[in-house]
């Protein structure tokens, strides 16, 4: 159940649709929203006063737009971003947290990250990445199965957030030097693959323990980039959910080549859940 609700705001409009859409969520399930910034600790000392100032008085125009629910809390706080994010969601015990889209900046996000996806690293709660206009609630969700129990974790999760969604999802299997094993791409070569990845699937579907009414996906021989594209347009949705794990045990990461792309150019609404 999604009883409190954290939404980060870096005073941005990029930051007011994430402040909308916690409003919607709150609306819909009964919940509690604190709605935080963060300063950074090492300015002065007035400096940091005047910020804080004015950082509550934007929050709260911003949530009288937003219609927020009048027990909405504001709290700013100073320090680095994640740790001080990340430890505010353990504090109040937060079931999600929603977050604005990031501001590119392409040299440092190369060597430290984006900030959504180092929060996610550092965080044990699902994270929310607003990207569109909120109009209401979720129509469509979609969810990557990769046989993983992120992947199950990030079903559940979304599927509680929008009970009323329709929900499809998908399943990609690579086929390993597919130019030189099935060049035209015809279904007699890959026969032997969509095979052995349906008795995995079968397998897996029959001893996991599957959300009620999540869907099981059919097998699509193609990189996961080409079969998450078709899922979404077909679809429609306006919400994927994602499990969020690195494959290798030594990984830095801890998400995944895939999930670290879409959290950096999300294609719409995109949440994010650690198995």
């Amino acid at each position: 159940m999604i009883k409190r609700i954290l939404v980060t705001s870096d005073l941005s409009s990029r930051s007011d649709r994430a402040v909308e859409r916690a409003v919607q969520l709150a609306g819909q399930h009964g919940a509690k929203i604190v709605l935080m910034h963060v300063i950074d600790d090492d300015l002065p000392a007035p400096v940091v006063a005047q910020m804080r100032e004015t950082a509550t008085e934007t929050m709260q125009a911003v949530l009288n737009s937003a219609n927020a629910p009048e027990e909405t809390e504001i709290t700013v706080e100073s320090g680095e971003a994640v740790r001080t994010i990340t430890e505010m969601a353990e504090t109040i015990d937060a079931d999600l947290v929603v977050l604005g889209v990031h501001r590119p900046r392409p040299f440092w996000d190369m060597f430290a990250g984006t900030t959504m996806e180092r929060l996610v690293r550092a965080l044990n709660k699902p994270v929310l990445l607003v990207r569109d206009p909120v109009t209401g609630p979720y129509q469509s969700v979609l969810c990557g199965i990769d046989l993983s129990p992120s992947c199950l974790a990030a079903g559940r999760t979304a599927m509680a957030l929008a009970p009323e969604a329709a929900v499809n999802t998908f399943h990609a299997v690579h086929v390993p030097y597919r130019g030189m094993i099935a060049r035209d791409a015809s279904e007699k070569h890959l026969a032997p693959f969509v095979k052995e990845a349906q008795i995995h699937l079968d397998t897996w579907w029959a001893e996991a323990d599957i959300p009620e009414g999540l869907p099981k996906p059919d097998i699509s021989p193609a990189s996961v980039n080409d079969v998450y594209t078709a899922s979404l347009t077909e679809s429609d949705a306006d919400l994927f959910a994602l499990g969020a794990h690195g494959r290798m045990p030594l990984s830095p990461s801890l998400l995944g080549g895939f999930t670290e792309a879409q959290i950096r150019d999300p294609r719409c609404d995109l949440l994010v859940v650690r198995g």
